[in-house]
């Protein structure tokens, strides 16, 4: 057993400590699965995700970068659906949060984490230079996907992305060793 750490913090930089600007594009991936109903420290799941996404939309993404915004698990029941809610634009800090405070957790939703990191190349087409994708999520992949094998096909078509995974409330071992893994093979943390 491990206590959860506490509420988090997401704060987009760039390699060298620096805020992301210049052209630099961000994608957010939240995973709205029947999971993220769960209760963490008296909330559900998707309460912090939600509150964690919308400080990082108003407080540490600069007004103007270049964003997108995916989510699965919200729309239909054991489906392994996943939408662009905010299509690659210049960020509007008041229109983002307001987005992801609309976005509701569906139970018996399917985690596809394989198909959302496909669907990159076309969410940041356009998008100059490298990416930093941001996975917010609870859960392994329950689509068949293979994540892995995703990302590695993502890096040889020469799609200059950072993954980065923030995995919460995880409890296994494993799964979390995996999302390190992934995040490894994406450059990412």
């Amino acid at each position: 057993f491990r206590e959860a750490p506490g509420p988090g913090l997401l704060s987009v930089v760039a390699g060298d400590g620096a805020r992301a600007v210049g052209g630099a594009a961000v994608e957010l991936i939240l995973d709205a699965s029947g999971s993220m109903l769960q209760r963490m420290e008296g909330k559900r799941r998707i309460v912090v995700a939600r509150e964690v996404l919308t400080e990082a939309v108003r407080e540490h993404i600069p007004a103007g970068t270049p964003l997108a915004l995916r989510v699965f698990g919200h729309k239909e029941a054991d489906a392994c659906r996943t939408d662009l809610e905010i299509p690659l634009a210049p960020l509007d800090p008041a229109a983002a949060a307001a987005k992801i405070a609309g976005i509701q957790a569906m139970n018996l939703a399917r985690t596809p984490i394989a198909d959302s990191l496909a669907a990159i190349a076309g969410d940041l087409k356009g998008a100059g230079g490298r990416a930093a994708v941001v996975l917010v999520t609870d859960g392994e992949e329950t689509c068949e996907g293979d994540p892995a094998a995703v990302i590695e096909a993502l890096r040889k078509k020469g799609i200059d992305v950072n993954l980065n995974i923030v995995g919460f409330a995880i409890g296994d071992a494993e799964l979390e060793a995996q999302f390190e893994s992934w995040a490894d093979l994406g450059d990412g943390r």
